[in-house]
């Protein structure tokens, strides 16, 4: 297999991570949408607005990373055609540059994961409780996108490696 096929691979695990991320926020936009119109409940009322900001922030940030990827591999495909070569040295870079933000974002969803779990257990007004949830859903929703994001990205640096080994010989 060429680089530039384990590059659309990876491209392509991306774009369906984003895509589930949209999914994800389309989960929440119904959610809040059954709680405006069937909930009567105080908590019920008070998770309708968490539900909207989380369900428009998955929304906006996959349909962005989706279409943001998706062009992408056209650049990919130029890039490569102009210099295999100089290809795998760029994508050797920006993959240890976006290798770094995994450890952050674990760190970050722990922090989040915390206030929410702190903030749902010691106060009782519903709408702090339900943004609690809705932050704790954030935090897990965060790890769990990154958890096959690294996985794929340390698939893709070890092919890289290959790559350059294979070029080197």
């Amino acid at each position: 297999m060429e680089l530039i096929d384990y590059t659309n691979k990876w491209l392509t695990g991306e774009i369906h991570e984003d895509l589930a991320m949209v999914a994800g926020g389309m989960l929440f936009l119904v959610l809040a949408i059954l709680a405006w119109r069937l909930g009567s409940s105080e908590s019920a009322r008070a998770i309708i607005i968490p539900l909207l900001v989380v369900a428009v922030l998955f929304i906006g940030m996959g349909t962005t990373l989706a279409f943001n990827n998706y062009h992408r591999e056209k650049q990919f495909a130029e890039q490569y055609q102009e210099s295999p070569q100089k290809f795998l040295e760029s994508e050797k870079a920006r993959v240890a540059d976006f290798m770094k933000i995994y450890p952050q974002t674990i760190i970050v969803s722990a922090v989040l994961m915390v206030i929410g779990i702190c903030v749902f257990a010691f106060c009782a007004k519903p709408w702090l409780r339900a943004s609690a949830l809705m932050l704790i859903l954030t935090a897990l929703m965060a790890l769990t996108i990154d958890y096959f994001s690294k996985e794929r990205g340390v698939i893709y640096q070890q092919e890289l490696n290959e790559q350059q080994e294979q070029s080197s010989n």
